[in-house]
Parts: structure tokens; sequence; C-alpha cells
């Protein structure tokens, strides 16, 4: 009988362990972490360049778990689905540092990828609650950075604002990242 009672009540301090988290349905984010990887490349004409890989980590929270595209929903660049057509549900902005200053720049082309989150973090349709890292890579080539105004390719201080949206297109909060140099080799 000892047994049995110690058994039981090991599984009802496991099953009180097993509680689902009480999120907000609009997703929340904070920042993680940020790593940069300069790599030796061939450019479009075969000549070497270098260009920095900026590896931008973000937690996540939401409390019906409704973030991201299904692989049927993304194709490549463009997403199927009517209603999240010409969302983007990672967007950021980028700012780049000139005499102390973070002013705004927008780039000509997009940094990486098209702004959409492309795969869906629950296994099951049913709603609930879902939280992790998200990891956003973006390229800085350092012969070719035309396209972002403000840069100027020698050691340039940059920093984002960050947020996402989840698929009933509640935005979250805005995360700043802390400043990054680029072009530093």
């Amino acid at each position: 009988m000892k047994k049995i009672t110690l058994y039981l009540f090991g599984m009802l301090l496991m099953s009180s362990c097993l509680t689902e988290p009480n999120f907000s349905n609009v997703p929340e984010i904070s920042y993680n972490n940020l790593n940069i990887i300069t790599t030796q490349t061939p450019d479009a004409l075969g000549n070497v360049t270098s260009r920095d890989s900026v590896i931008l980590s973000i937690n996540f929270q939401d409390g019906d778990g409704d973030l991201g595209v299904t692989q049927g929903e993304f194709a490549g660049t463009t997403v199927t689905s009517p209603s999240l057509k010409g969302v983007k549900v990672y967007d950021l902005k980028l700012y780049v540092q000139k005499n102390g200053v973070f002013k705004e720049s927008s780039p000509a082309i997009p940094l990486s990828g098209s702004g959409y989150i492309p795969f869906y973090f629950r296994t099951s349709t049913k709603p609930g609650p879902s939280e992790g890292v998200i990891d956003y890579s973006m390229t800085f080539n350092y012969k070719n950075f035309s396209y972002i105004p403000l840069l100027t390719g020698k050691k340039d201080t940059i920093r984002f604002d960050v947020w996402i949206k989840d698929r009933a297109l509640n935005t979250s909060n805005v995360v700043q990242t802390p400043p990054i140099v680029l072009f530093n080799k």
C-alpha cells in the first residue's frame, strides 16, 4: 500500500509539472543572441570576396501557437495562403550608425529571405502555447553593399529593430539588437 501511495503521489507531482504555460495570443519576443561569421566566397565573376553572415536569434512565446507558415503554403520566396499573401511575418528595420547616431537605412533589396518564417511551429492543428528560438540569417558582402544606403564597407556599425506577426496577424513587441560591427576583417 505504501508503494502505491508513493507511486500515485509521484504521478500527481509529475502531472503538475506538465501544465501548459499561459501565454498571450499576441506573440512576445526577446533578444537571444547574435553571431557574425566571416567567410571568403567567390562572387558572380569568380573573384574571391569576404562576406559577413549575421545570425540573429530571438526567443518567442505565443499562446495559441499560430506562428509561421506550413511547407505547403511556402514556395521558396512566396506564400500561397490567401490570408498571409504579401504579409511579412518576420520583419526588421536596419539602422546604420553615423556620427554616433543610428539612422534608419532602407535596403533596396531584402536583407535575407522574404520576411516569412518558412515553417509552422505546431505539429498539430489544435491551438496551444508555443515557445522557442527563431534564427534569422542575413548576408553582407564586403564588395557589394551599395544596395544599403549609409554603409561604407569599413567597420560599419549597425543594429536592428525586430518584430514578428502570427497567422492571425497579431504583431509582437519590438526588440532592439545591440550594435553590430560589419566589415571588420
